[in-house]
């Protein structure tokens, strides 16, 4: 029986991912149109099936966009998408002192309307509809749930009973009806729902498969570093007022790096995940990350359009040292120019200096996150696995 409660909705497409040395394809729909997003530009294939019929038209420049280093971002810079070997930086933390006049400089990407790449747009734009109907029709599904437990009590309350159905036989037929109908719109609902989920395939060739899953072994190693923090800002300090050979104080709060999965993507296995406190979360899949800031805030970026950047940083801890870090020197919390203790204060003490990776994400559009781990050397090993992936596919 053809109910149609919902008489409106969108069958989205399958989504076919490819990534292979020449670089990501994705492939949008199926017979009997299909639209192809790849290096020399966007085509759609119309089909008859069950003929072999089949015709090919371009329909537009796609991912042939030149990618060039942010040299006034990052002026150590190297090719988008990969890191140079971390090498030292002068910049310790600042202990706790009197506030700066400085401004601060906060950390923090542009709106997810403007950091999508311009090769990945289709791409956002079928999995940003597919997420929309499925929260509809999600919610009249919850809906409908409900009813149909409502219309189940009903009618089994006088089902199970002896006197009402045969006293008040009308009544009773319509509650059976209304449980039949309940059930059938629950039951469509929950199609629609299927039809509305991306189903997502990604086909990895073997040359990037390998070191995309060496990367991401790596990875799930840095995510059990004792402490990782997300960098929210920047100021620079006072270093005559506030006593300190620090250069800058640094806004700091613990985050969590694992292997996760976003609900806007279904694919069967765990990605790199790092939380991001002052921004959106990212996801490391084959060929592309994303930037999921909210529910419905996304943004879908090329690897070879994100600068990376990493350095070992001396910094200044005032907390914990965590169990993984190495100390490499000490400071004073009131210290003179030449980095020795002011014996102006009584109270002064000794303030450990301990190395730690410093990781920032960049691009034209305006990707900005960074982050600091406490094990530099697990840093190194996952950025080498990481270069190693970008490089074996195509700019």
């Amino acid at each position: 029986m053809g109910w149609r409660f919902r008489h409106s909705f969108k069958v989205i497409p399958g989504v076919r991912l490819n990534l292979s040395k020449s670089g990501l394809s994705c492939s949008v729909g199926g017979a009997p149109f299909t639209v192809n997003v790849g290096q020399r530009g966007i085509y759609g294939t119309a089909s008859l099936p069950g003929t072999g019929i089949s015709f090919r038209q371009h329909l537009g420049t796609g991912t042939a966009i030149p990618h060039e280093p942010n040299s006034e971002l990052h002026p150590h810079s190297v090719t988008p998408g990969s890191f140079p070997t971390p090498t030292p930086s002068p910049v310790p933390r600042l202990t706790p002192a009197p506030a700066s006049t400085a401004p601060v400089q906060e950390v923090r990407s542009a709106s997810t309307e403007l950091l999508t790449s311009e090769s990945l747009k289709e791409l956002k734009r079928v999995i940003q509809t597919a997420h929309e109907e499925h929260d509809d029709i999600s919610g009249q599904l919850d809906t409908a749930r409900n009813e149909k437990a409502a219309a189940s009590q009903r009618y089994h309350s006088w089902d199970n009973g002896f006197l009402f159905k045969r006293l008040f036989k009308k009544k009773f037929a319509q509650r059976k009806a209304d449980l039949e109908t309940v059930t059938a719109k629950v039951a469509e609902l929950e199609e629609q729902l299927r039809l509305t989920t991306v189903a997502t395939q990604v086909e990895i060739a073997k040359e990037q498969a390998e070191p995309y899953f060496k990367m991401r072994d790596e990875f799930a190693a840095l995510s059990e570093c004792a402490a990782i923090w997300d960098v929210k800002s920047y100021q620079a300090t006072n270093k005559f007022r506030e006593r300190t050979t620090a250069e800058k104080r640094i806004d700091r709060d613990r985050v969590t790096f694992s292997l996760g999965t976003c609900d806007l993507i279904q694919w069967e296995q765990k990605v790199p995940h790092l939380q991001n406190i002052n921004g959106g979360d990212l996801f490391l899949y084959p060929g592309f990350i994303l930037y999921r800031a909210a529910k419905e805030a996304f943004s879908v970026i090329d690897f070879h359009d994100v600068n990376g950047k990493c350095d070992l940083v001396r910094f200044q801890e005032t907390e914990s040292v965590p169990s993984d870090a190495k100390v490499i020197g000490q400071t004073w919390a009131k210290a003179n120019k030449d980095g020795s203790a002011d014996k102006r204060f009584a109270n002064n003490y000794q303030i450990p200096i301990v190395a730690y990776a410093s990781l920032a994400l960049k691009s034209e559009k305006g990707l900005w996150e960074e982050f600091h781990i406490s094990n530099p050397e697990r840093m190194v090993r996952f950025l080498n696995a990481f270069n190693a992936f970008v490089a074996s596919f195509g700019v």
